[in-house]
């Protein structure tokens, strides 16, 4: 575990007059075409993918900036020295800055924020990772497959991972882009191998992208070693501060957060003007209403997540204690050394999306889970959490043919041939850390796919068990 060593700018008190009021909208909610929004969006994407995972422009106009290119958008100005990216409309009207600080990732600056404000960021720094070169995975990076990226035990897998980047058999309508195909098996031993990769040319190891919702699962867990230690129960009403007593929202409890049934208000997977118009958290997810009773509807909410993350500052009461919470309870003791956890302008986890990581590192955070959130012989999640996080939402009855829902989670075990308790992250443009409990398997695939067009997981799970003759 890396040790923090300073902390510089911490800059989480009450902010500054300004000349523009706060940027706040409803529920955080904005038209993803709004030219502040692109623009946003091309700052952060680029920040992130350029000065974390060491991406090239010219790549990343084609890759990660994909869906919002032609335009008519200039393109996004790296500073290098600055450790900056900015960008802005065809009008040159809007103009967003993100800011790169190594051990905190990027943050889009808000729009009544200048240039000058960038040293006012919260900003932890830590020691260097260790060399795990030399250290076999999962706890290091020494994997010794041959090129093609397929373990000789298993040479069926080559076939499945051939398909897997082909943008055709696994995608609902073809057009899938994947970065990464990684299986992991546990030994009869109790190890784990990993006995296929393979990446997109321009991706590797260390290289990797955005998690989109995947973020979701790493949140939750979160949430869990918060329990473990006590912090709070999961049974039990959530913490916001923001909520005054005799609100009707203090009746939401953290369970019903974790399974999309809060029943407020919110722009459902629309967090645009937090994710890249630079709105803070607690704005967006704070201030809704409540549309229904708790615990009634099942609806898709980034803001459920993002409330939990804000309780969970709220009582760790210690803004270091919180910024350091992710790294220190579960990122690097896990070895997730190349997996930043982004933060707003005012300090909060921006948890529900914005979070950089490695395929490598989500195969850690897959593997964890399989051994039921123990790590090394230390209990990190409570007792039968993976159980909870795996069961169908009361709120969303199963439906066989579509995936359901649990609690962070999606479950697959509804789809055709899928074994039963089979669960998995899912995230945008298709971040998928898939474990198949009973089967000893840990899959993830990670890619870039454009806009509408979904990768069909549970059809490479079906295709990997099959070539390792673990279904007929």
């Amino acid at each position: 575990m890396r040790l923090l060593i300073q902390c510089l700018c911490f800059c989480l008190l009450p902010l500054l007059a300004a000349a523009a009021p706060p940027y706040q909208m409803p529920a955080g909610a904005a038209d993803h075409e709004a030219p502040d929004i692109v623009a946003g969006y091309r700052a952060i994407f680029t920040c992130s993918a350029h000065f974390f995972a060491g991406r090239p422009l010219n790549d990343i106009l084609k890759v990660e900036l994909v869906d919002v290119q032609g335009k008519g958008f200039p393109d996004p100005v790296i500073d290098e020295k600055r450790q900056l990216v900015l960008a802005s409309d065809p009008n040159n009207t809007y103009k967003r800055i993100a800011a790169y600080r190594p051990d905190m990732g990027c943050t889009l600056l808000p729009p009544h924020w200048q240039l000058s404000d960038v040293p006012r960021l919260p900003n932890v720094a830590y020691a260097p990772a260790p060399d795990v070169s030399a250290l076999a995975f999962p706890s290091g990076d020494k994997v010794n497959l041959p090129a093609d990226g397929v373990d000789p035990s298993y040479p069926q897998l080559a076939s499945v991972l051939t398909k897997a980047f082909d943008g055709v058999t696994h995608a609902k309508v073809p057009g899938t882009v994947t970065t990464a195909v990684l299986v992991i098996k546990r030994d009869k031993q109790n190890h784990y191998k990993l006995i296929a990769e393979r990446y997109r040319p321009g991706f590797g190891i260390h290289s990797g992208y955005r998690t989109w919702s995947t973020a979701k699962g790493i949140s939750a867990a979160l949430l869990a070693i918060a329990s473990q230690q006590g912090l709070l129960d999961l049974d039990k009403p959530v913490s916001i501060p923001e909520w005054p007593e005799g609100d009707p929202r203090r009746q939401i409890t953290y369970q019903q957060l974790m399974r999309m049934s809060s029943g407020l208000y919110s722009g459902g997977a629309n967090s645009a003007a937090v994710y890249f118009g630079g709105q803070d958290v607690v704005s967006a997810a704070t201030g809704t209403p409540l549309e229904v009773k708790p615990g009634t509807r099942w609806k898709y909410a980034n803001n459920d997540t993002l409330l939990l993350m804000r309780s969970l500052r709220h009582l760790l009461a210690d803004d270091l204690r919180y910024l350091r919470f992710p790294y220190d309870e579960l990122l690097h003791p896990l070895g997730m050394y190349h997996t930043r956890m982004e933060v707003d302008h005012a300090g909060n986890f921006i948890a529900s999306s914005q979070v950089y990581t490695t395929a490598r590192d989500l195969a850690r955070f897959g593997i964890f889970l399989d051994q039921d959130g123990v790590h090394q012989g230390k209990r990190l999640l409570p007792e039968g959490w993976i159980q909870f996080v795996s069961t169908p939402a009361p709120a969303r009855p199963v439906v066989a043919g579509e995936w359901g829902y649990g609690a962070q989670f999606w479950l697959l075990d509804t789809m055709p041939e899928v074994p039963k308790g089979t669960y998995t992250t899912f995230g945008n443009k298709g971040q998928y850390v898939t474990v198949v409990p009973g089967h000893d398997l840990v899959i993830v695939r990670t890619g870039v796919d454009p806009n509408g067009i979904e990768y069909k997981q549970d059809r490479l799970v079906v295709d990997v068990l099959k070539a390792l003759k673990q279904i007929p």
